[in-house]
């Protein structure tokens, strides 16, 4: 095999992927502001490049090859205050994506994981792995990149009081600042968008210690100036790389469990009454 990049590879090549019941990894972000000092790439690139070191750290172990990126995303209306934001209604991405499923499955590639590094696109993504369970018994799974993070270590280690970390805060801001530094224009970043919101039960710091027990969105219960939401101007590209490590990290072994569970249950027949679904 030439690699890891599916778009790299010849069709007898992703035939051999298919033989070997190969992993395939579907990264997806957004074309999104955030805020003065980060480029509209950013939860793509987050993404898509936690999907190519990863594979790259397994792939002499499990077969597997790296989709091109799902660029665009959905995201809430609110975001369209500040140019950039390229944003795909759910109806739409859920369409999108449940094609892309079925185009893989329909030449033998169904080992499927969707890689995900917007926060706007979750419940949309739960939707297309069950739809598409629904209607080929094939069941994908999908990894947000943020879930991978040890929130622990992060609360232990960061340096922006709560509220700091969340859209274009200190978090991506230094993963920004390990993966693609030039990117990044420091001198624009400051605490101005830190968030505030103190509603007990829905903290919108994502590594708050506070449980989450209601979902509302942030940009309804936070304010912004620049289209952030954190503090950016204590960024830091060895936090980052942390950051970005302890994902890969993680997503190696999702990947492994994931790939485990398919063997395992490659081609058993259940045991009810009606098997049709």
């Amino acid at each position: 095999m030439k690699g890891i990049q599916f778009e790299e590879l010849s069709s007898p090549e992703i035939g051999v992927l298919a033989e070997k019941k190969a992993v395939i990894l579907v990264p997806i972000g957004a074309c999104e502001e955030h805020g003065r000092h980060l480029p509209v790439v950013t939860d793509t690139r987050l993404a898509y490049q936690a999907c190519l070191d990863t594979a790259d750290k397994v792939k002499d172990t499990i077969p597997i090859a790296v989709l091109p990126p799902v660029f665009y995303g959905y995201s809430v209306a609110v975001l369209k205050n500040w140019p950039g934001t390229v944003t795909i209604r759910p109806k739409v991405l859920i369409d999108f994506m449940y094609d892309i499923c079925t185009s893989l499955i329909d030449m033998g590639l169904d080992r499927i994981l969707i890689v995900n590094g917007h926060g706007n696109n979750p419940g949309v993504l739960d939707v297309v792995v069950r739809t598409v369970g629904d209607d080929h018994k094939v069941f994908p799974g999908v990894v947000n990149i943020f879930n991978l993070w040890d929130a622990q270590w992060i609360r232990e280690n960061r340096k922006s009081k709560e509220g700091g970390i969340s859209h274009a805060g200190e978090a991506e801001t230094s993963i920004m600042l390990h993966l693609s530094p030039e990117l990044v224009d420091m001198s624009l970043a400051d605490g101005t968008d830190i968030m505030t919101s103190s509603i007990n039960t829905c903290p919108v710091d994502p590594v708050s210690p506070r449980k989450k027990k209601l979902f509302l969105s942030t940009w309804f219960v936070e304010d912004s100036l620049y289209g952030g939401a954190g503090d950016p101007s204590v960024a830091d590209a060895e936090f980052g790389k942390r950051i970005h490590d302890m994902a890969v990290n993680s997503l190696a072994e999702v990947i492994r469990d994931f790939h485990d569970v398919m063997e395992k249950y490659d081609g058993r027949i259940l045991k009810r009454k009606n098997t049709r679904f």
